[in-house]
């Protein structure tokens, strides 16, 4: 019972989180222009949706664990606080990708009015675009890739849309691939120059772990390797990250190579 339960545990784990993945890869990569707005009667049905997995995963915690009662409150808040980030997250942008994949959208021509770099924590976390739309002016949030392609325009054609939960997005046309792969190129490189220290220390700690494990394997005798759940969970977000690289790189080999401009 207790090895069906784990199961159903890690099953449950798995697709949550591979949702969550999916949903943030098609959003990076799909979507350029839009609002992130949930409405409050959503965040009521999101809490409630989210209370009982987090009331389970606070008891089961605790007892697992056994760990003083009283520690079960900051459980319980800790778990409610991640499933509503999580599930806000896949709520808003899974709606903007399926209402751009499935409605109509409208031609229009917008005039440029601001385009800014957001930060967050000293990462260029998104851009704030400013666009007048037929003499009505909103502001978006737009990928960080966005500004460099939109930073020097005066105007530019979009095709626009409401989502099922009232987000507006949008995307725009009339900009070549290869203008649109450079800005994702020149971000990339601006996020590396930015993270290059804390890059050279996990670098650093990378390679001294793996010639203390070479060491170690050579002084002990060899044992049957046991991978952990969350041990497993590592790997596959690692090959994750590494597929995300190769696809860095292959922009990196296209932009510099291939692409009529070279940024």
């Amino acid at each position: 019972m207790n090895k069906n339960l784990r199961l159903i545990e890690k099953i449950f784990l798995i697709a949550y989180a591979s949702i969550w993945l999916l949903v943030y890869l098609l959003s990076r990569f799909f979507l350029e222009i839009y609002t992130d707005d949930l409405p409050s009667s959503m965040w009521k049905w999101l809490f409630i949706l989210i209370v009982p997995f987090s009331l389970y995963a606070t008891v089961r915690t605790v007892f697992s664990k056994e760990y003083k009662w009283y520690s079960a409150i900051g459980h319980f808040v800790m778990y409610t606080l991640l499933g509503l980030f999580t599930g806000n997250y896949i709520v808003v942008n899974g709606d903007i990708l399926i209402s751009s994949a499935i409605k109509t959208p409208s031609l229009k021509r917008a005039e440029v009015i601001e385009v800014r770099k957001v930060f967050y924590k000293s990462s260029f976390n998104s851009t704030s675009v400013t666009l007048k739309i037929a003499e009505k002016v909103d502001t978006f949030q737009g990928r960080p890739f966005v500004y460099f392609y939109l930073k020097n325009r005066k105007a530019v054609s979009i095709r626009c849309g409401r989502s099922f939960l009232g987000n507006e997005y949008a995307c725009t046309v009339g900009i070549e691939s290869c203008e649109k792969l450079g800005a994702r190129w020149m971000h990339f490189k601006d996020q590396i120059y930015r993270v290059r220290i804390v890059l050279a220390i996990m670098l650093l700690v990378i390679v001294a772990g793996f010639l203390a494990s070479i060491k170690l394997q050579n002084n002990t005798k060899t044992e049957t390797l046991k991978i952990g759940f969350w041990k497993l969970m590592g790997i596959v977000m690692g090959i994750l990250l590494a597929i995300s690289l190769l696809f860095y790189v292959g922009l990196f080999a296209y932009v510099k190579f291939f692409s009529g401009k070279h940024f």
